[in-house]
């Protein structure tokens, strides 16, 4: 049905040769009703003028009087006479051929001026209500279409305009709404260490407490003042991420040999916590340009979540390998995994603990910060489900490949 209305849709310029053919067709009609007003009146005067004349012209009937002309004897009629006859002739066809004429035209004129302009206000109208897209309400302005086939492109635009600023307005409510939940989650994970460090320090300076409690309290101090640190300082790294003016320093490099060196450097640590590690890279360099300093923030922060969130004996999986137009890194456990309910959700921001695992721990930045670092790199980053079934998390980064 759209196919068949596109196909017949009035295209602006039938419609204004149409309008000017008709026009023109009904301008020769009324010059040439003109010029039979003009003879018409062109031969009563010149009656009248040779009646005046001949006085016995008027005795005569029409067969008399057509004889009398066809005949040898002439009516000579005065140069005055020819010219007023002219005169009223050419009057006639100035004052209804070309007055009807430019009537004519000025009635078609108008109907297609009104056409236009029926047209025009259907955009002025769609353009005035753009401001209530950004007021909050996006469903103010619906598509626009226009019967005239020059005018549909434009359609189109706005439409595409339109939507896109539907979108965009759709996603400032969802970044408003995270930032709302950051600053209340934030507001909850400061609150709760402060609350504890009051508290100590309120005990240690009326001396409620004896020297060992005293230990106790300075150490629980020590380690909420660290954890205060730590969330603040993740918050500044997201938060500098996400600034229009921060750049990544890329630079060129052997992403396997670099991720190698990264688990031999892991790999003590992870045994001393009695966690095991399955890795498996290739032989052959990776060519890539990435920020070293922000891949090492990539690992680290899913790797921590492996070592964060399961118990001992937990083994850690890491795997490199290239497809034809990508690098995929994986990286997971066979720990207890993520539940359903946060699969979809895992790299918001400020998704932890009891949300995401089992227990409440970390600032709930990282895969948020991870995110925000591949994306930089075109990459992408999704928790998969492990075809094998080995792994209960696993994690599947892709860039593409230099070209």
């Amino acid at each position: 049905m759209k196919i068949f209305k596109k196909q017949f849709m009035s295209s602006l310029n039938r419609y204004i040769i149409l309008n000017m053919l008709i026009a023109f067709i009904l301008s020769l009609i009324v010059i040439f009703f003109g010029m039979i007003v003009g003879t018409t009146l062109m031969g009563v005067a010149l009656d009248r003028a040779l009646t005046a004349e001949h006085p016995e012209l008027s005795a005569m009937d029409q067969e008399e009087l057509d004889s009398a002309f066809l005949s040898d004897e002439a009516f000579n009629i005065s140069p005055e006479l020819e010219r007023k006859s002219l005169m009223l002739f050419l009057g006639s066809i100035m004052v209804i051929g070309f007055g009807g004429t430019l009537v004519i035209f000025w009635i078609f004129v108008r109907r297609i001026r009104r056409r236009l302009v029926h047209e025009l206000n259907r955009f002025d109208t769609a353009l005035g209500t753009i401001p209530e897209i950004s007021g909050g309400n996006p469903e103010a302005i619906t598509e626009i279409h226009s019967g005239i086939r020059e005018f549909d492109q434009i359609c189109l635009r706005f439409n595409q305009i339109t939507d896109r600023l539907k979108a965009s307005e759709s996603e400032r409510k969802k970044l408003e709404a995270q930032q709302r939940k950051m600053i209340a989650d934030i507001s909850h994970d400061l609150k709760t260490p402060i609350t504890v460090i009051q508290g100590y320090s309120k005990a240690i300076h009326d001396n409620v407490a004896d020297d060992e409690t005293k230990e106790k309290y300075l150490d629980a101090i020590y380690r909420k003042s660290e954890m205060v640190t730590e969330l603040i300082n993740t918050f500044h790294e997201y938060s500098k991420l996400d600034h229009p003016d921060y750049t990544f320093h890329m630079t060129e490099g052997d992403l396997c040999e670099y991720f190698r060196e990264y688990l031999a450097m892991k790999y003590q640590e992870l045994e001393i916590a009695g966690f095991g590690m399955e890795v498996d890279l290739p032989e052959h360099p990776i060519p890539f340009f990435f920020d070293k300093q922000q891949f090492i923030r990539i690992f680290e922060n899913l790797m921590s979540n492996s070592f964060r969130y399961n118990a001992p004996g937990t083994v850690l999986f890491s795997q490199l390998f290239e497809t034809d137009d990508s690098i995929v890194l994986r990286l997971g456990d066979n720990g207890r995994g993520i539940p359903e309910n946060m699969r979809e959700k895992i790299f918001e921001p400020f998704v932890v603990g009891n949300e995401s695992r089992t227990n409440a721990r970390g600032s709930g930045l990282g895969l948020a910060i991870c995110k925000r670092i591949i994306e930089a790199h075109q990459g992408t980053i999704q928790l998969i489900r492990d075809p094998e079934g080995v792994h209960n998390t696993l994690y599947e980064i892709r860039f593409p490949k230099p070209q």
